[in-house]
């Protein structure tokens, strides 16, 4: 059973559109990864600076209670 021209050309079209698709999801995979580590990393020193702070504040606490 020979297949026809036109359905060899869609067969190609479909494939070409589907490698495409892959591609940029994995394009876009890769941003996503590189971005959140960049989030993350934000979002870390922040959480870092934010627990500093508390322990800071629960040492001052500590010792204004042990004055009194």
């Amino acid at each position: 059973m020979a297949i026809s021209t036109e359905t060899k050309e869609n067969w190609k079209e479909d494939k070409l559109n589907l490698h495409n698709a892959i591609s940029s999801l994995q394009k876009g995979m890769s941003d996503y990864k590189s971005e959140r580590k960049s989030e993350w990393k934000s979002f870390k020193s922040k959480f870092n600076d934010d627990i500093n702070k508390i322990e800071k504040s629960l040492k001052t606490l500590s010792a204004l209670h042990k004055k009194k």
